[in-house]
């Protein structure tokens, strides 16, 4: 799964995208859109399998508990967490199109995403323990 994020990370790099008149273009749009949901579900799949084979955490009940879970329990740190939450809201904006996005959030939202590298390298850090 952080092999996935990676690759995923990667290819919006080769992307060349360089101003939001690059997504002016639907396929672009929607393709940057698409990676970014898969990015984020990679990452709650992450949470999701370090909370559940671990015997002192509990399930979560949404994508956000994940993150402030992992949180409270020192996998990652709280302005970590808090960075996470804030990309989540945007994981179901796009899962259930709760309205539609415009360019200039997806060129935001393609930007604020190298976060997620973050959250890896605390994951990898966490793992070596």
């Amino acid at each position: 799964m952080m092999r996935d994020i990676e690759r995923y990370l990667s290819d919006l790099k080769e992307m060349n995208l360089n101003d939001k008149k690059d997504l002016e273009n639907k396929r672009s749009f929607y393709a940057v859109s698409m990676v970014i949901f898969a990015i984020l579900n990679r990452a709650i799949d992450i949470g999701n399998e370090i909370i559940s084979g671990s015997e002192s955490i509990s399930l979560t009940g949404t994508y956000k508990d994940t993150f402030e879970i992992l949180a409270q329990h020192k996998v990652i740190g709280p302005r970590l967490a808090s960075k996470m939450v804030k990309l989540m809201k945007y994981r179901n904006i796009i899962a259930h199109d709760y309205y539609e996005m415009d360019i200039s959030e997806v060129y935001k939202l393609k930007n604020d995403i190298e976060e997620v590298s973050e959250f890896i390298l605390a994951i990898k850090n966490f793992l070596k323990k």
